[in-house]
């Protein structure tokens, strides 16, 4: 246990809102408590409704809740199940990212740049069409590979390459 948690760099934290201490991932050298997350949603939530222009009293009934449940929700008193937090996605056309991510960056990234690049990424990708994703997905996977094996994938393909003989033209 102690390795998993060495590798995956959690500390221990005694979080008020947890009767029982427990280990978190800081992020850029501090820990969000339980409550500040909770915060930290519910901000984003209010955010993306304001965003759509839509009053809780429209929103409430698409979830099958009041209006007075839904605004404890972005007030922080009640807690999103992981259910209704989809449930919230869908009806707000959100995605989990935009609720998520302002409260939990780390998920996205060990350093504030590292997660604001694949977040920005994230968003040009659910642009495009299944075809030109295939063509990223198949960017990203030779990326990989030649970052993986340090390069040598990539100079064994160099080197099995047709060359230029007795006048030939290089076909590449």
């Amino acid at each position: 246990m102690k390795q998993w948690i060495n590798e995956l760099g959690l500390q221990q934290v005694d979080d008020p809102g947890i009767d029982k201490p427990v280990y978190r991932k800081p992020f850029d050298g501090r820990i969000a408590l339980s409550a500040e997350l909770e915060n930290l949603i519910s901000i984003s939530l209010r955010e993306a409704r304001d965003k759509r222009k839509l009053p809780r009293s429209k929103l409430a009934p698409l979830l099958g809740i009041t209006k007075q449940v839904y605004g404890r929700y972005e007030n922080g008193v009640s807690r999103l199940t992981v259910s209704r937090l989809i449930h919230l996605c869908e009806v707000l056309d959100a995605t989990p990212e935009e609720i998520i991510a302002p409260a939990a960056p780390h998920l996205w990234g060990d350093t504030e740049t590292k997660a604001v690049l694949l977040l920005a990424t994230i968003v040009k990708l659910r642009t495009f069409d299944e075809e030109v994703l295939q063509d990223v997905f198949s960017l990203l996977s030779r990326i990989e590979e030649i970052c993986s094996d340090g390069g040598n994938a990539a100079a064994k393909r160099a080197s099995t390459r047709p060359t230029a003989v007795d006048g030939e033209q290089d076909p590449d």
